[in-house]
């Protein structure tokens, strides 16, 4: 009798966490039928002030003050300096709070986001790409992670303690996650501190089972494909013209010749295009049909975790309705395809790393000229 107590508990418990989560989507979905509706309602600039001052990471107004408070020793400065600041060359560079980075993670399993693979696991984050929001510049720029990239992974054990840190594909770090929400809290950890600690807002993944549905809302994706690539029960041909709907919309973005070195690197490069061209239909379907986004979320529900909150949303989505996005924005951890046994890894460039993480999300700190800062104060006294 006290088991089924505690499952009916747990039952509940379950139930109300995904109510919780149906009425958080219906309100993001309303939200951004607000804003087409009624863009300039005094409620939409509340929520969009709201958003801007969530999203946006806070950066001291000099690096000299943080290192003061480090020098005294204070709790809490070396916290505050890492990420926000870097040095490269002898230079220091600023991070960038006009830049809004959201981690977006596509997951194969083809089962609800919150339930577990038959292994026990969570899954794989087998797509993992970095979107980049510059608010001042009204640019969107996305950097992707190829899931064999070698990086320092948490091991946990089943009760989600810490046991060890492990050099393995970034893909494994997901599946040490106890819950959908833990997984994703993983991996913006372990896509961080790949970066030398860039900020990193918000996260959103959904399921490869996501994608059919996302493709079909907009009516389907053309484009030509850029590569040929052959599996046990379908292929496709590089220079063929595709009118991507359902099942085929996901076999071009997830499917690849394992049998052929480096195969990973051309499906990043599908998964790159496909996105580039979705969000360009995506628009000219919403002008077709205002409420597509309240169906896009809606059918989402049980296929996506986000930390998004509808304050987020009400900013994002008046900062992105003129925003275009060309291949040209899209970018990919520069390093070196490596055989490892039966399976591949992928070696980062760290300095070119380096180098593209400042020019992508860094300002340089201007020098401040020998005894100008002694001359100010005596000009005050």
């Amino acid at each position: 009798m006290a088991g089924g107590k505690e499952k009916d508990m747990e039952n509940e418990k379950y139930t109300k966490k995904k109510q919780r989560k149906i009425w958080k989507i219906f309100l993001l979905a309303g939200v951004i039928l607000c804003l087409i509706f009624a863009g300039a309602a005094g409620g939409f600039f509340y929520l969009r002030t709201q958003g801007e001052k969530n999203l946006k990471t806070e950066v001291p107004a000099a690096a000299s003050e943080v290192q003061e408070d480090v020098n005294k020793g204070e709790t809490g400065a070396a916290d505050q300096e890492e990420g926000l600041y870097i040095t490269y060359q002898g230079k220091k560079y600023r991070y960038n709070s006009d830049v809004i980075n959201i981690l977006c993670m596509g997951i194969d399993k083809d089962i609800p986001i919150e339930e577990k693979r038959d292994t026990g696991s969570e899954g794989l984050s087998d797509a993992i790409m970095l979107a980049s929001i510059n608010t001042q510049e009204n640019t969107v720029k996305f950097l992707a992670v190829p899931r064999d990239t070698v990086v320092p992974v948490k091991v946990l054990n089943t009760a989600g303690e810490f046991v060890r840190t492990e050099n393995k594909q970034i893909t494994l770090q997901y599946a040490y996650g106890r819950t959908a929400e833990d997984s994703c809290e993983l991996m913006v950890q372990a896509v961080s501190n790949l970066l030398y600690q860039v900020p990193i807002q918000r996260y959103c993944s959904i399921n490869f089972q996501a994608v059919p549905v996302l493709n079909d809302a907009i009516g389907g994706v053309d484009l030509t494909a850029i590569e040929t690539v052959q599996w046990w029960n379908g292929s496709f041909y590089q220079g063929q013209q595709m009118h991507l709907m359902g099942q085929e919309a996901l076999d071009y973005v997830r499917q690849r010749d394992e049998t052929i070195p480096g195969s990973s690197m051309g499906r990043i490069e599908r998964q790159k295009q496909y996105i580039t061209c979705y969000i360009d239909q995506a628009k000219e379907a919403v002008k077709k049909d205002i409420t597509l986004p309240v169906k896009l979320f809606q059918s989402l529900t049980e296929d996506m975790c986000t930390d998004l909150e509808v304050e987020d949303v009400t900013y994002l989505a008046s900062e992105l309705l003129e925003v275009s996005v060309s291949a040209e924005d899209m970018s990919m951890v520069p390093g070196d395809v490596v055989p490892a046994g039966e399976h591949e890894e992928y070696h980062v460039q760290t300095d070119a790393l380096k180098e593209l993480v400042i020019q992508s999300f860094y300002e340089e700190v201007p020098e401040t000229p020998q005894g100008q800062e002694q001359a100010s104060v005596s000009e005050e006294r």
